[in-house]
């Protein structure tokens, strides 16, 4: 009977702990950093690229891997209300 209980307990204790990592993963703008990071890199790595490598698409991989990086960064850090 003990062992019931201790499992239904249990259960319940993993079921709020799934249901708050959702609530953290929710809570911030990780989603839209990265995905404006990789716009914004897209975007200074073809200048970039075009200007230091003569190559567009050297540029484009360097800025997107940069801006998908600080967009994870900096989305992660701010938190929603």
């Amino acid at each position: 009977m003990d062992n019931e209980y201790q499992e239904s307990k249990e259960k319940d204790l993993n079921q709020q702990n799934e249901s708050n990592d959702e609530k953290e993963s929710s809570s911030n703008y990780m989603a839209m950093g990265m995905s404006l990071g990789m716009c914004f890199g897209m975007g200074l790595g073809m200048t970039i690229g075009q200007m230091i490598f003569d190559d567009l698409t050297t540029g484009m991989t360097i800025g997107m891997s940069v801006g998908m990086c600080l967009g994870l960064a900096i989305g992660t850090s701010i938190k929603k209300k």
